[in-house]
Order: structure tokens, then sequence, then C-alpha cells
């Protein structure tokens, strides 16, 4: 049988158009994330991502190194549990990948995966879902126009969010696509439980919102499928069965992220209806809306498919979300795209169903490269037609009919077919991603960069560094750039990318807000921050064990320049480092002041107490210790007790200690010749810090620790919680399960790669 016989055979035929549109795929995304780009041995900038490379470093070279998948990072926020609170199997990927190409690369790569990953996944979905040809394909082509989309570059899986930073939810997005296919086929065939599982715990591990959607989503599945089936045992067997396995598998992560989450910060900041009306569905994504909604109200008179009212579901699980977000302290918007991409397959499905109908239509093979062709002639173009368009749309609106036909008719001709010839792409996208891919070292400034964080160099054990919050700093990659000083220069700053994984994050921003002409606050809403107060910061500086400053505004230069408490050490450019000079230089130390044993009752609001004495400057020489409760056992350490910040008392220790420190990376230890003294360590507090030499670490203002010692040597070292045994043992447990049923579910795997080749 020659090769032209063989293509006559339908089932082939169609597999030859899916290989040879995903090939297609693949090389247009290509011609975006160039090669040469990807490849290029240097660190990743641009937005939150370059923040991130950092985390992929401390990972390779300490938190592994220690059997580590997360674990405590002095370098940011006084110190906070990085990738507690955060999805490390990115990081992971990236680690293990650059054993083979270099962590800059394997960084790289990954940041695109979800990207390359969705109309892959999305394609093997449906065919999971079992929908014929053409409907995987053309669901897989129709995900470009959702990636490609230019209105949001915060919501999470289009490339603008992905470049911003978003690409552990990218990943997230489309292994859920993928889960909600063979979920949907297990469920009905009872069979792939160990494989959704393992993909369910693939999903938490990359990214929450998209965990909540899909755990969502099949939910309401079931409790839909309950009313209307017979084999309802087998249905909750098989439910329970995925989510117990999935669960337990992720319980070494997850269960010291619940125990642990009063020491976060809640980032449940809500984005408007406006906003959400506005940016919805822009002009890229409106054939498949107009599409969608066609088919679902074809579909609701016509004949009910199961398989589309799962799909139906998706919009119906983030609609849910999206109201229930304030309640879960996530941001709302994130659940957005999954009711965008949502509209995308159904416009998919809905063109199937304009081809079903043209009966007299032959070669359909050749349609469905048509329809790849004009998706991306649209997804090059539509920025140019919103342009072209927007003055005679304006123009309608007024009734000046005739103008804006004139108008439309001279663009059409003038500029608008003879760019669409041309076929080039319109966006902001492919220089967006040159300059992140690009690199740290091949920005014009990037020895300016450098020459600074070389002058600072120095390690953890240094006093800290801060930097006035400036959009300025996107000439060396990003505004964020100086979020990586533990990369580049070795030192502990204050702020950073993982705002939520710290207790300690409304003082960081507060302290911004003192010091700098600009500031970012986001946690206004709850916890509001101060205007430019240099005198008062300078104070939470030094409480803070701050040394060097990074200046940038004219405003924060001109008033460091009049404090004799600043020294200038040097100008690069438009940046400026100043000394603080009256700065203890400790981590370790001895309050002035007796501390006050503070009761606060719920416990749970000691931050916002806190919080209250931080901003009054008068009162932050007087340390609280945060109890829920007077005992006896702390009465007998402490002088001074109060229940409100009225009753505080000023009364001096008059110690004079000497103190030696020794900071590492999840260790503190020091030796001081006051024994019995209260020890103040201006690090985070965490409850997985233990003490050896004292009897126990208390929770001191702002968010530090302190101990009383019994010995003249004294450390703090990081050791699991009860949270982290529990979970480790739950997930070894079902990782022994796994090995178990292994050889009896071997043919789980063989029968979905049979159905898939088909």
């Amino acid at each position: 049988m020659n090769a032209f016989k063989l293509l006559e055979k339908k089932d082939l035929r169609e597999n030859v158009v899916d290989t040879l549109i995903i090939i297609g795929i693949f090389y247009f995304l290509l011609n975006f994330f160039k090669p040469e780009l990807i490849f290029l041995k240097t660190i990743t900038t641009g937005g939150d991502t370059a923040s991130h490379y950092y985390t992929a470093v401390y990972m390779r070279d300490v938190l592994l190194p220690r059997y580590q998948l997360f674990g405590w990072c002095p370098g940011n926020y006084a110190g906070f549990p990085m990738l507690q609170f955060y999805f490390f199997l990115p990081f992971l990927l990236m680690v293990l990948l650059s054993y083979f190409t270099g962590l800059e690369i394997a960084f790289k790569i990954v940041t695109i995966l979800g990207t390359f990953l969705l109309p892959i996944f999305t394609y093997l979905g449906m065919r999971a879902m079992k929908f014929k040809f053409p409907i995987p394909i053309i669901a897989a082509v129709s995900t470009l126009s959702f990636l490609f989309m230019e209105n949001n570059s915060m919501w999470g899986g289009n490339i603008p969010s992905t470049l911003a930073g978003e690409f552990s939810y990218s990943l997230s997005l489309s292994l859920g696509i993928l889960f909600l296919g063979t979920m949907y086929q297990g469920m009905k065939e009872k069979k792939f439980s160990v494989i959704n599982a393992l993909l369910l715990a693939l999903i938490a591990l990359t990214h929450v919102y998209v965990l909540l959607f899909v755990t969502l989503t099949y939910s309401l599945h079931l409790v839909m499928r309950l009313f209307n089936n017979k084999n309802l045992k087998a249905e909750l067997k098989y439910y329970f069965e995925v989510s117990i396995l999935a669960f337990l598998l992720v319980a070494f992560w997850l269960i010291p992220l619940l125990g642990k989450l009063s020491y976060t910060t809640a980032y449940n900041i809500m984005w408007g209806w406006e906003d959400f009306e506005k940016n919805f569905v822009p002009l890229i994504l409106m054939p498949y809306l107009l599409l969608s909604v066609y088919a679902t109200v074809y579909l609701l008179f016509n004949f009910s498919d199961d398989r589309i009212n799962y799909i139906l579901l998706w919009i119906l699980s983030a609609a849910i979300l999206f109201l229930l977000a304030p309640l879960l302290g996530v941001v709302n918007i994130r659940f957005a795209p999954f009711m965008q991409l949502t509209l995308v397959i159904l416009g998919a499905y809905e063109m199937n169903l304009i081809l079903e109908k043209m009966d007299w239509l032959k070669g359909k093979e050749l349609i469905i490269f048509l329809i790849f062709l004009v998706t991306i002639v649209w997804i090059n173009n539509v920025k140019l037609l919103e342009e072209d368009f927007k003055k005679p749309y304006e123009m309608l609106k007024k009734l000046e009919i005739e103008k804006a036909t004139y108008l439309l008719l001279k663009n059409l001709k003038e500029h608008t077919i003879p760019e669409i010839l041309k076929n080039k792409y319109h966006g902001f996208i492919p220089s967006w991603i040159e300059w992140n891919y690009r690199g740290f070292e091949k920005k014009p400034r990037y020895l300016e960069f450098k020459a600074i964080n070389d002058f600072l160099r120095g390690n953890f054990s240094d006093p800290r560094v801060v930097y006035e919050h400036s959009d300025y700093y996107n000439v060396y990659g990003t505004t964020r750039a100086f979020e990586s000083l533990p990369l580049f220069a070795g030192r502990a700053t204050l702020e950073g990318l993982y705002m939520q994984s710290s207790v300690s994050a409304p003082f960081v921003f507060y302290i911004q807000s003192e010091i700098g002409e600009q500031r970012s606050c986001p946690f206004w809403n709850e916890w509001p921050c101060a205007t430019f107060n240099l005198e008062a910061g300078k104070e939470h500086l030094k409480l803070f064990n701050v040394r060097e400053f990074i200046a940038r505004s004219n405003k924060a230069k001109k008033a460091l320049d009049r404090d004799p408490e600043f020294k200038l050490l040097k100008r690069f450019g438009e940046v400026s480092i100043y000394r603080l000079v009256t700065n203890e230089n400790k981590y370790v130390i001895v309050p002035r002041y007796e501390p006050v044993l503070f009761k606060v009752t719920p416990f749970r609001n000691w931050r916002k107490i806190s919080y209250e004495w931080f901003k009054n400057v008068s009162m932050i020489s007087i340390p609280l210790v945060f109890v829920p409760e007077f005992n006896e056992e702390d009465t007998r350490f402490f002088k001074l007790k109060a229940t409100k910040l009225e009753d505080l008392k000023a009364i001096e220790l008059n110690k004079s200690c000497s103190i030696e420190e020794d900071i590492d990376f999840q260790e503190i230890k020091f030796r001081t010749n006051c024994t019995g003294v209260p020890h103040i360590i201006r690090f985070s507090y965490y409850p997985n810090w233990k003490v050896e030499g004292a009897k126990k670490i208390y929770l001191v203002s702002p968010s530090f620790m302190l101990v009383i010692p019994e010995q003249e040597e004294v450390r703090l070292y990081m050791a699991p919680t009860i949270y982290d045994t529990l979970g480790l043992i739950l997930t070894l447990l079902a990782a022994f399960y796994i090995a178990l049923i292994l050889g009896i579910r071997i043919s789980e795997i063989q029968s979905l790669s049979k159905f898939l080749k088909r």
C-alpha cells in the first residue's frame, strides 16, 4: 500500500492534519519566542519575572542541598519562608533542566512552557473527552487568540501576563485544561484515577487559582450527575479516590501552608465591574464570543451534550469563584481567564457545527488549515484593526455616518488593507519578549547596575540595604531590579517579590512610603501607608537594621543630603548610595527599654496592634511582646504588662551588653554576656524557628523574635513543626499506596496511550 492510499484513510488524514497544525502552532510561537533569545545565556528581566530568577538560584544553591523544596530565606522582608506560600514545582523543573542547559536558559524555557503547552494540552483534553475531529484541533488553534490578548498583563494565562511574571499560572492553566478533559472521561469510565490524582497534584504545586477552579468544576459536575446517575456509589468512590489521593500527594506542602497561613499577608484587592467589563472581551476574542453564544443557544434548544454541559460548568465555576474571592482572600480578576478560555473553546465547537451543516463541502481537512491561517492573520492584525476602526466608530456613536464611512474607506484603502497583506504582528508582545529574554546583561545600563551591586557586595551577616521605589530602575531591566540585591550583591534588602509570604510585608511597605517620592503600597485597603517623612523613616530603618540607602528621586536625595545621620557614599548616574551612620549594624540587640508583655484578644489581631505601634515613632523604642494570655511563666520574665497602647511605659533597662552574632541562611547564633536579659532578633517571626540556650521564642513588635538567654551561647534554627511532620507522613503514605497499586494500574497508562493515538 503506497503513501497515497494510506492518506485516503480518514483517521490517518485527520491525524496528519492535527500533527501539521500543531507543528504550525509551535512554529508561529517560535517566531515570537525566538530560540536565539531563549538560548541566550543571560538572566531574564521584565516585571516580576526578573525577581523569580533568584528563587531558582536559591533552590539550587541553598534549599536542595539541604533536601528542602521550600525553606527560610533571609534576603527579603526581614526573612520569609521561600516557596512555602508560593509554588515550587516550576522552580524545581528549572533546576533539574539547568544541569543540561545552565540555569539562565532553563529559567527561560520553563517560563514559556505553559504558553507552548496550552494549545497541545487543550487538544489532548478535548481528545480525552472524545470530541471528534476537527473539534480538538480547532480548539487548540483558538487558544492562540487567548494567548495573544494584550488588554491585560496581570489576569493570568495570556502571554503578557506570563511575561509580567505569571508563568506559574500559565503552566498550571495548561495542566488544568488537560485535567478537566481526563477527569471527565475518568469519572465516566471509572479509569485513570491515579493519573488524574497526579495531574491534580501537579496543578496544586503550580498555582492555587487553577486548583480552586478545576476542583470546583469537577465537584459541580459530580453534583449534577448525582441527580441523573444510576451508578451513584461508583461515581462517589472515583471522586473521593482522586481528590483524597491528590491531597495526600501534596500534603507535605499544603498542610504546612494551611497551618501557617496566619503568618502571611492577604492580598485581596478586588477589581471593579467597570474594569472587568472593559477588558473581559477584547476585539481579539470577539469572534469566539459570538460563536460561543450562538453555540450555547443552539445546544439549549436542540440537544443536550453532556460534554458541553460540563464545559459550560467551567464558566459557572469561574464566575462563582470570582464572586467568592473576597471571602477566600484572593484576587477576583484571576478567575476571569478561565471564563475567557472557555468561551474560546465553545467558539471552536460552534465552528465545527457550521462545518457539519456544510454537507456539500469536500476536503474539510483543507478547511481546518484555512481556519488556522485566518486565525494567524487575525492575531497579527487585530491591533491594527482596533486602531484604524477606532475613530470611525466614535463618529458612528455621534451619528456622523457620512464622515465615519469616508474615514473608514480611506483607512481601508490607504492603511488597513496594505498592512494586512504584509501580515506582520502589530502589538507590543514581540518587543516585550525581546526586552525580557535579551536579559540584564544586554541592557544599556547594565554596567552601571553591576557597579552598584559590586559596590554594595557582602553577605547576609551585613546590615540590610533599602532602596527607594522608582520606575526609573526599569533602565536596568525592570522596576523591581533591586529586589534582586540578594542575587547580584549578596545582601539582604527589605522589599521583595513574594509580599504575601511574609508577616513583615505591611511594615516594609510602610517604610518604603516614608523614604521615597514614589510608593506602591499594595495592601492599601488593610494596611494604609504614609507619605514622605525621612525623620520617621530613618527610625524605622534602624529598627530593621538598614545601613545603606539607594536613592533615586531628587526629593529623597535632597533630604538625605541635609540629614547629618546619612552620609553620601557614591553616585552612579541618577542613583546615589547613602549610609545611615547612626545604625547599630546588629541583628541581635538588647532593647533600650523594658519590653512590655502585651495581651491581645483574639490573638490574631496582634499585627493590627503592632501596626498602630509602628506608625507612632515615639513608641517603637518600647518593644511589645505579644501573648494571648498572661501566664505565670511569662510574667516572671517581664516586669511590665499592658492591654492597651495608651498604657505603655518607658523604663530603661540600663544594660551594657557585648553581643557577637553569626547569621547564616537558616540559622542565627549569638554569644552574649547578658543572660537573663531580653534579646531581640530582628528577623521575621515564624513557627519553624526553634531555640537552644533559651526557654522559648516570643513574638515581639513589629514582627520580630525575642529570647531571654539562659546561657551565653544561643542558637536559633529552623526545624519542622507538627504541620510539616504530619504533611510529610501523609505524602509518604500516598507514595506507598501508588507504589503498591502501580502494577495493577499500569494498564490505565497503556489504555490512555492507545486512546490518544486513535
